[in-house]
């Protein structure tokens, strides 16, 4: 069981209630990718995933912006905006994984098929990827191209986990002390920034997501600090 939170002691410690939102969120995902290895039905994991990218990406996308991108001078800030962009081309990954349906386990053996059916008469078969993944469902059979796909899917979320876990380690360990010090009064802003999208139609969706994630104590300190935001001038945001 994770450890609850019961202190912010600086703005920018919301970002330990964001990175616990996000573990459980992906933890759910990884949960759901392995019962539809199983045999299951993914279109909870379809959903549930779908709001983990979209979440990830808004997240990435803030923080460059808003907290690192003015650490001008800084490594760790670099190195955290890199790993941001390794966790959207994992995550845009698995979208496009997903995209391809259940033969989608297939891509990654259609070379390799190819370079087997070396024979003449199969030349005009293995002219498309098609073509040749049609082959392969017949030679291995439907319901095997499926178990793969899932077992594709599986790992590759997990992967996206893991990389998750690891950036959101290092995020906490090097980048955060940074921004404590070097921007104590552009925190409260980023904040601001990270949980209320003002261009979404429900400018709400981040925070109200977060605080679904959170116990009833952690969510007192989440409010405590939204209450915070009227500090932040309206020509900073």
């Amino acid at each position: 069981m994770e450890e609850v939170i019961t202190t912010i002691e600086s703005p920018i410690d919301v970002m330990y209630l964001l990175h616990k939102a996000f573990r459980a969120q992906s933890e759910r995902v990884e949960k759901l990718a392995a019962q539809g290895e199983a045999g299951g039905d993914l279109t909870e994991f379809k959903a549930a995933f779908e709001f983990w990218i979209k979440q990830l990406l808004y997240h990435a996308t803030v923080e460059d912006k808003h907290m690192t991108a003015p650490l001008t001078g800084s490594q760790a800030a670099r190195d955290n905006e890199a790993e941001h962009a390794e966790l959207v081309v994992h995550g845009t990954g698995v979208v496009d994984f997903l995209a391809k349906g259940d033969t989608a386990g297939l891509s990654d053996n259609v070379k390799a098929a190819m370079a087997a059916l070396e024979q003449e008469q199969h030349q005009e078969l293995v002219a498309k990827a098609q073509e040749v993944e049609e082959v392969l469902k017949r030679a291995i059979g439907e319901e095997k191209v499926v178990a793969r796909t899932r077992r594709n899917l599986y790992r590759r979320v997990m992967a996206l986990r893991v990389l998750e876990f690891d950036h959101f380690e290092n995020e906490e360990a090097f980048v955060l002390p940074l921004v404590r010090e070097s921007m104590p009064l552009q925190e409260l802003s980023v904040v601001k920034h990270l949980l209320l999208d003002p261009e979404a139609s429900d400018p709400r969706w981040i925070i109200d997501w977060v605080a679904s994630e959170l116990t009833p104590q952690e969510r007192q300190l989440l409010a405590a600090l939204e209450g915070r935001f009227e500090e932040v001038a309206t020509a900073g945001d």
